[in-house]
């Protein structure tokens, strides 16, 4: 069964080097063997949180776990993968504890307990480098996960769509159709399972890293949408109706008499729907802003001269 390496430790998956080594130190001082004597179930969490620092410790090992995640790592990487370089005598002594007698180096053991010759490499279930005695067949690892870019438009993104895209991976070019789901967001990811790079148990899965184009009528901001809607100075003055763009096409909006320019009015609902619940939307968001009309003929400048005369 796969560990979650960050639940191991107690951090989040943000946490900086400096927790995680922190957090390390203090588990590692609680179940260390020589505090826990022919105690099975300490020594068990001494090589848990040992193997998830060794991996989170080390940025390459970690961006690849993060990637990964759990179980796709585990079956990619065996612990001779994990541990290489990984000593753990020399990083207890920095924290100011004994050795564990598991020291491991990328190779053969330093010297186990006892002089026994033992490696943290055997105290985790292996045997020495290069040798298969006691070790569990590693299954055979899966291909790559590829990544491409996927640019959609703003309508596909708000009412889903399907596309036809053509993918070029390990020089060969495969043609796919892809559901585009309503609400995605820039940044998010579509998987296709299968069609990624091929290994020796398979291929790995195809990340499509979706771009939403922009559209100059809308503005998203999580699933609410806001646009701008131009009325006459009569409409704010008097109050009436105005034209707005939603997502279902042009929609009259009632304005309130005496509305100011600038105001923000809301629609329920008519915001972008939700990824996963399409029939959830975010509201639409209308700042009403003023239009002059320009030139203005001589009926419209007699009127604003009235206004002006009565103090508008």
């Amino acid at each position: 069964m796969a560990n979650d390496y960050y639940e191991t430790l107690g951090v989040a998956r943000d946490a900086s080097a400096d927790e995680i080594k922190k957090a390390y130190r203090k588990l590692a001082m609680k179940y260390h063997p020589d505090r826990n004597p022919d105690d099975a179930a300490a020594e068990e969490r001494f090589k848990d949180v040992s193997t998830a620092y060794a991996v989170l410790s080390d940025d390459d090992k970690r961006k690849q776990y993060d990637t990964f995640g759990d179980s796709r790592f585990q079956q990619q990487f065996s612990t001779d993968d994990i541990l290489r370089d990984f000593n753990i005598d020399d990083i207890l002594s920095q924290f100011g504890m004994k050795s564990s007698g598991w020291g491991f180096n990328g190779g053969g053991g330093r010297g186990g307990r006892g002089g026994g010759g033992g490696s943290i490499f055997d105290m985790f279930g292996g045997g020495a480098r290069g040798s298969r005695a006691g070790q569990r067949p590693q299954p055979k690892p899966r291909g790559r996960d590829a990544e491409v870019d996927l640019t959609v438009s703003f309508h596909e993104a708000m009412k889903g769509a399907e596309r036809s895209l053509t993918v070029h991976i390990d020089g060969e070019d495969t043609t796919l159709k892809v559901r585009v789901p309503a609400g995605i967001e820039s940044g998010k990811k579509l998987r296709v399972k299968g069609k990624g790079h091929r290994g020796p148990a398979g291929p790995g899965d195809l990340y499509l890293v979706v771009a939403v184009a922009d559209d100059d009528r809308f503005e998203r901001k999580g699933n609410d949408l806001h646009t701008v809607a131009e009325v006459l100075p009569s409409v704010l003055l008097l109050g009436g109706k105005v034209d707005v763009e939603t997502l279902d096409g042009a929609k009259a909006l009632r304005v309130g008499q005496g509305t100011t320019s600038g105001k923000v009015l809301r629609v329920r609902g008519a915001g972008a729907p939700t990824l996963g619940k399409p029939s959830e939307h975010g509201d639409l968001y209308v700042r009403v802003e003023v239009h002059v009309p320009s030139p203005l003929d001589e009926a419209q400048l007699e009127a604003a001269e009235a206004l002006k005369a009565a103090g508008l």
